[in-house]
């Protein structure tokens, strides 16, 4: 699994991250930006309140300069909306989580863990390469992949372009969208 780490500006339906680490930045793409951590002060304009940014899903153990964790893509922003708007990375500085710390995360979670069998069945997988008109590729796109059978995929284009690979059981419809 793959998660992109949050800076200020980044954005969830009306939230935008209105704080982060002065001392730690991405350029990639251009401009630099400060990266966040959890508990970072965003500003929502849909319910017109402040708030922060609140952990969702795995993670790895590690803490920023400032003592606290990484804000990663996939986390939420808690402000007056319900549900609580998703944030998306506009970059591609990111974390790889292997599947034994997604098995942990699950597991302190209170989840139950996934079956050999399940993950041993995910035969197929697609790597989607995005390209503009003249066939090349289009890097730090961000996109959303939805699966016909729910699961989404959030993340950002490589620079070949290329997604995060969607597994699946067997054939599945994909459908893609370009995040502004």
């Amino acid at each position: 699994m793959i998660r992109y780490f949050l800076a200020k500006g980044d954005r969830a339906g009306g939230a935008t991250i209105i704080d982060g680490l002065k001392q730690v930045t991405c350029s990639n793409p251009p401009p630099r930006v400060e990266i966040a951590t959890l508990g970072m002060k965003t500003y929502c304009t849909t319910c017109k309140r402040e708030g922060f940014i609140a952990p969702k899903g795995p993670r790895r153990k590690g803490t920023a300069p400032n003592g606290k964790e990484w804000a990663l893509s996939g986390d939420v922003n808690i402000c007056g909306c319900n549900p609580a708007p998703v944030f998306y990375a506009e970059r591609g500085m990111m974390v790889t989580l292997a599947p034994h710390e997604i098995e942990a995360w699950r597991q302190a979670a209170g989840l139950p863990p996934l079956a050999e069998s399940t993950r041993a069945r995910r035969q197929y997988d697609e790597l989607i390469v995005l390209k503009d008109e003249q066939g090349h590729p289009v890097a730090n796109q961000r996109y959303r992949i939805t699966t016909a059978d729910g699961r989404t995929f959030d993340g950002v284009t490589n620079g070949a372009g290329e997604t995060t690979k969607v597994r699946s059981d067997g054939p599945i419809q994909l459908t893609i969208e370009l995040l502004v």
